[in-house]
C-alpha cells in the first residue's frame, strides 16, 4: 500500500520511502523526485535509491545528454552502497551526499511532465516492494532492464491515455 501523505509504500519485498524535495530542491534543480528502497531481499543489495531528474535544461548546470531528442527525463535505479548505509530518506543530503555502486542498474529517458514522473517514480517504487520489478540487474542486465523499459512505457502510455489497449 502507499499512503500518499507519509510519502511510503510496503510490500512483501521491502518498503520505499520518498526523499522529501526540501533536502535537495535547492542544491539539485533538475531533481524531480526520489525515493530510498529497503528490499532485503533483493538478491545482491538491500538499499537502492529511485529517482527522476528533468533533462531540461538549468542556469549553472551543463546540459543533459539526451539519447533522442525530445526526451524530458530520465529514471536511475542505483544500488546504494551497503559499507555506508543503512540510509534514511529523511535524513538524504544534497546530490553526491548518496554513495552509490557502479554500474547503475536502471537508466530511462522519457517523455513526459514533471508530475507524471513523480507518478512514475512512485509507481516504480511500489513495483519493487511488491516483487513486481526488481532493483537489481546484475543477474540477467538486459532482460530486468527490458522489464523496467517495457513497464514504464505502458505506464506512461495509460497515463497519456487510460483506455489505451482496450476496444471502445
Amino acid at each position: 500500500m502507499t499512503d500518499q501523505t507519509t510519502d511510503v509504500a510496503t510490500g512483501p519485498y521491502g518498503t520505499a520511502r520518498r526523499i522529501p524535495p526540501a533536502n535537495y530542491r535547492d542544491s539539485a534543480p533538475a531533481g524531480v523526485d526520489g525515493w530510498i528502497i529497503t528490499a532485503p531481499h533483493a538478491p545482491l543489495w538491500s538499499q537502492y535509491m529511485l529517482d527522476v531528474i528533468s533533462l531540461a535544461d538549468f542556469r549553472g548546470i551543463p546540459q543533459a545528454t539526451k539519447r533522442f531528442p525530445d526526451a524530458t527525463h530520465e529514471l536511475h535505479v542505483v544500488a546504494l552502497d551497503p559499507d555506508r548505509g543503512p540510509y534514511d530518506a529523511t535524513t538524504v543530503g544534497p546530490p553526491g551526499s548518496l554513495p552509490f555502486l557502479t554500474p547503475v542498474n536502471i537508466a530511462e529517458q522519457i517523455i513526459t511532465t514533471d508530475d507524471q514522473a513523480r507518478r512514475l517514480a512512485q509507481l516504480c517504487a511500489k513495483a519493487v516492494v511488491d516483487g513486481v520489478l526488481t532493483p537489481e540487474t546484475a543477474d540477467a542486465p538486459d532482460r530486468i532492464r527490458t522489464q523496467w523499459r517495457t513497464s514504464i512505457r505502458q505506464t506512461l502510455d495509460h497515463a497519456r491515455d487510460p483506455h489505451h489497449g482496450h476496444a471502445n
